[in-house]
Parts: C-alpha cells; structure tokens; sequence
C-alpha cells in the first residue's frame, strides 16, 4: 500500500503539481538579464526560489531521481533550482553542513 501511494505521488501527482508551479511561476517570475537565471519573485534570489532548490535538489537521497524525473520538463523550476545550486554560499553550506539523518 505505501509503495502504491509513493508510486503514484512520484508518477502522477508531483509532476502534475510542479507543472502547475512552473506555469505559475513562469507568469509570476522573472528572467535575470543575462538570462542564466530565473527568479520565481522579483529579480533577485529569494527563499521562494530556495524552497524551489530544496523541493528538487535538496530532498531526501532515496527521492533525488524519482523527484527529477518527476520535475521533467518543468523548465523554469529547473532553471530555478540551478541557479540556487550555483550561488556560492548554497555551495558552501552543503559542503559544511552536518550529517544528519535528514
């Protein structure tokens, strides 16, 4: 039973709920002018766009692929997420962090 409903979260619900966010924040956002990034507020980097990074790339390990594979196609989310891997101090924190079980 929960790996049904773990199948069909990652295999149904999740990519419809991040298609829907990326519509939106594709309407919502903006593009930097160099276009290496895009910002889901504003034009700066804010914790929306790192409550984006940590749904997609900062989740649990055993959900990394199931969660990217989830996040195809959703370019602006994507674009999103990279661009808060990039930022020099996200680097740094996940060096530096502790190890936990989360």
């Amino acid at each position: 039973e929960k790996a049904t409903a773990r199948k069909e979260w990652f295999e149904t619900d999740m990519p419809e709920m991040l298609r829907k966010i990326d519509e939106a924040v594709r309407e919502t956002g903006m593009e930097s002018e160099d276009g290496r990034y895009f910002y889901a507020f504003g034009s700066s980097t804010s914790y929306a766009d790192v409550a984006i990074w940590a749904m997609l790339r900062d989740c649990l390990e055993g959900d990394r692929e199931d969660t990217k594979k989830a996040s195809e196609g959703c370019t602006v989310l994507n674009k999103i997420a990279d661009g808060v891997e990039s930022l020099d101090g996200v680097k740094k924190w996940l060096e530096e962090r502790p190890v936990t079980m989360f």
